[in-house]
């Protein structure tokens, strides 16, 4: 290929990715692989291209090239698509995490800024950039909400878009104590107006892509501590504890994590019980039909794998009553799947693709599934919790990274862990059985319902109560 050809191609393939045409970037960045491989940028944009689509044809070379490339000459992906992968052990997500924070940041991160006493009040920081609509703050504006003013302070730093103006972020600037936006801001100067604040915990809500981290990097607080955003840790001594349960980082886990673990006696994960409740859908207006088990996942198409998609295609098969319903993010998904469904021997008519709704019309109509199958390895977390909250329970399969725990660890705050399984063969025997057992089926669907606002997972008052007895844990343990 002549060096200009590539040039051309690659600012078009660049140029579909960027206006979200994944399919006409997809096949452009496959050419380019073909034609010229060992690119491990372009490999990876392929790639991400192909999860994001479903298309499976090179998913297996894809992601062998990616990890061979890692392991062998150093090279590394970052983000969600390794937390999908089912390529990737922790242990190897904990190396890559510590090869992007090595050139991410610079080589001395700054000594821990000193602590001044015990305040009356601690003084926390959250620094991140979805204090609006999106799903971190849809699990935590509770949390907020219900913080002991007494005893805590709660200060924002958002970097995200000033412009947000969302029932969400209202809650938001009402609930913390202050609310400060640092968009535009260099991260010597956000470290300054944190040092300046005195905050005596700084917690880190967004991952270790995000420029904010070099905030971190400045030490500003006496405590940092990462939460929510990051499920594999940062590889770095910028955090000094991640927050998490004993689920998602049993004891024998602990070994793929930088940070010392900080655990919460349920799930790591708040829940906003303000949350829109379950309105009356019927399936009929989802396109679902009336006289089959609906299984469902109506998360991100990206975490589906082939390996998984095998299993629901096993399922489906020895079980003729029941229809898969799965989220539809743009045209080439819904094709793909309905092509492997049908090389995995599956009608696929029996899939049903739903498309993206705003919350309160998602919750309800989660509402029509009788069951939701999780992915692996990267499961649903506001997914998961949102089935629950509907009363639809979920089948997981647990695996040594914190992105394949979280479901594991929502059952075990309702009180349903024997639903998290802990292989294949157990994942499909389980979806099985419930499928075959109506009643047990029901019971669960009404233990959720009935005991709602009492479930642990749902208690957002016992667990403000919790994470700041954590905090202040994390506080005496700071030395």
């Amino acid at each position: 290929m002549k060096k200009f050809d590539k040039s051309t191609m690659l600012r078009s393939a660049d140029e579909y990715w960027k206006n979200g045409d994944l399919e006409k970037a997809r096949k452009i960045y496959q050419k380019i692989n073909e034609w010229d491989p060992g690119n491990l940028d372009l490999v990876s944009k392929e790639l991400v291209c192909s999860i994001h689509l479903c298309h499976w044809q090179r998913y297996d070379y894809l992601q062998r090239v990616v990890r061979d490339n890692f392991r062998h000459k150093g090279g590394f992906l970052i983000g969600e698509p390794l937390l999908a992968s089912p390529y990737f052990t922790a242990a190897d997500l904990l190396e890559i995490n510590r090869r992007h924070m090595r050139e991410f940041l610079s080589p001395e991160v700054a000594s821990r800024a000193d602590a001044i006493g015990n305040p009356e009040r601690l003084r926390v920081g959250f620094l991140g950039a979805d204090f609006y609509n999106q799903a971190t703050m849809h699990l935590m504006i509770g949390l907020v909400e219900e913080h002991d003013k007494d005893r805590f302070e709660y200060i924002a730093y958002d970097s995200g878009d000033p412009s947000a103006d969302d029932p969400i972020r209202q809650r938001a600037v009402q609930a913390f104590d202050e609310f400060r936006c640092v968009a535009g801001l260099g991260n010597d100067e956000v470290a300054r107006m944190i040092e300046r604040d005195a905050i005596d915990i700084l917690i880190f809500i967004r991952n270790l892509t995000d420029p904010g981290v070099g905030v971190l990097a400045r030490r500003p607080a006496p405590v940092q501590v990462a939460y929510l955003y990051n499920p594999s840790g940062f590889g770095a001594p910028v955090v000094d504890f991640l927050i998490a349960d004993s689920v998602v980082v049993p004891p024998e886990l602990e070994q793929y994590y930088s940070e010392r673990i900080a655990r919460l006696p349920f799930s790591y994960q708040p829940n906003d019980r303000k949350r829109p409740l379950p309105q009356e859908c019927t399936r009929l207006e989802c396109g679902l039909p009336d006289d089959r088990i609906v299984l469902a996942n109506l998360g991100s198409p990206f975490k589906i794998t082939p390996a998984m998609f095998d299993l629901w295609c096993a399922i489906l098969r020895e079980h003729p009553q029941c229809v898969l319903w799965l989220l539809q993010t743009n045209a080439a998904v819904a094709d793909n799947l309905r092509l492997e469904a049908s090389l995995r021997g599956v009608d696929p008519g029996r899939l049903h693709f739903a498309l993206l709704e705003n919350i309160p019309l998602h919750i309800s109509r989660l509402s029509c599934a009788d069951l939701m199958l999780d992915t692996y390895p990267y499961g649903g977390h506001t997914g998961s919790s949102d089935a629950l909250w509907a009363g639809v329970p979920v089948v997981t399969l647990v695996g040594e990274t914190f992105a394949s725990r979280v479901a594991a660890s929502l059952l075990n705050a309702v009180g349903l862990s024997t639903l998290a399984t802990r292989s294949e063969a157990e994942y499909v025997d389980t979806a099985g059985r419930l499928i075959e057992d109506r009643r047990t089926l029901a019971a669960y669907r009404s233990h959720l319902v009935s005991r709602r606002m009492s479930l642990p997972l749902f208690d957002v008052q016992a667990y403000a109560r919790d994470f700041e007895n954590l905090l202040l844990d994390l506080w005496f343990l700071r030395k």
